[in-house]
């Protein structure tokens, strides 16, 4: 394993997501002020029409949209550039088990939430304020107001790492595993060169939308809340339920589903595509 091969992992982990989420940024914008609205605000459907009504297609895409690239950059190449190694050591030289690949996901996505938690505050705060400034400069406003610790490198990340952890199980684990299972069916046999047929990555994101948008979704809730307003992850669960209910936990699922499922299909059969251009393995 040398330095190129693992910075090649990372790239290809990080530019397939970073320009998926671009592509799909009016999503997130709409899940994000979901979750921050609230259980009983708006349907997701009326809040992209009073957006795109007041600021156009500008109003859904350009928020938060360099944050988003930026924090999939980082978050995305640690999660999936790093998740082969992860899995591996956890593994040893026999077939990991589900359990073994959930670790080593919880482990990279947990990293990657650290690593890109800052940008993560500043695309939270962009999607709920409809700002499109750059990174640095919004960094720099709320380090200002905020400090740079207690405003960047650890607000939000109770609720954060704990949530990167969780989607990394939904969406890296569930395709990994999924793969491994379905490519025993004849149906998704790897051809006379030996390659993984299209379909089989296309099959597997499809399951993986679904499972990752489930698994994610409170943790997403939480996240987005504490990033927004501030506190810590359990006061905003205990309020949360207090004052909505449990099924609040589930707020912006829907938009979160038009938005992972698509991302998990393009996504994965790109770093597949990306994979194999640089020589790398399949994931």
């Amino acid at each position: 394993m040398s330095a190129t091969t693992v910075a090649l992992d990372v790239a290809c982990g990080g530019v397939s997501t970073a320009v998926v989420s671009a592509v799909l940024n009016p999503t997130d914008v709409i899940k994000t002020r979901r979750q921050i609205v609230g259980f009983s605000g708006a349907s997701p459907l009326d809040m992209a029409r009073a957006v795109a009504r007041a600021d156009g297609l500008k109003g859904l895409w350009l928020p938060g949209l360099q944050a988003t690239v930026l924090r999939e950059l980082l978050y995305s190449g640690c999660t999936k550039g790093l998740y082969p190694y992860a899995r591996d050591a956890v593994a040893g030289e026999e077939d990991a088990s589900l359990a073994q690949r959930a670790l080593a996901a919880a482990l990279t996505g947990f990293g990657g939430s650290l690593c890109a938690n800052a940008v993560d505050v500043v695309k939270v705060k962009q999607f709920d304020s409809g700002s499109n400034r750059s990174v640095v400069a919004a960094m720099r406003d709320v380090a200002r107001a905020e400090g740079v610790v207690r405003g960047l490198l650890v607000r939000g990340v109770s609720a954060s790492a704990p949530r990167g952890a969780a989607i990394a199980i939904g969406e890296v684990t569930t395709y990994d595993y999924a793969k491994s299972r379905l490519a025993r069916h004849p149906a998704f046999a790897r051809d006379e060169e030996g390659a993984e047929p299209f379909s089989l990555h296309i099959v597997t994101s499809v399951i993986t939308g679904v499972v990752a948008t489930t698994v994610a979704a409170p943790f997403d809730t939480i996240k987005s809340r504490v990033m927004a307003r501030g506190g810590n992850a359990w006061t905003a669960l205990r309020s949360l339920v207090a004052r909505e209910g449990a099924a609040a936990l589930l707020a912006g699922w829907w938009p979160a589903y038009c938005r992972l499922a698509p991302h998990a299909i393009l996504t994965f059969p790109l770093l597949e595509q990306l994979r194999r251009l640089a020589g790398l393995e399949n994931f």
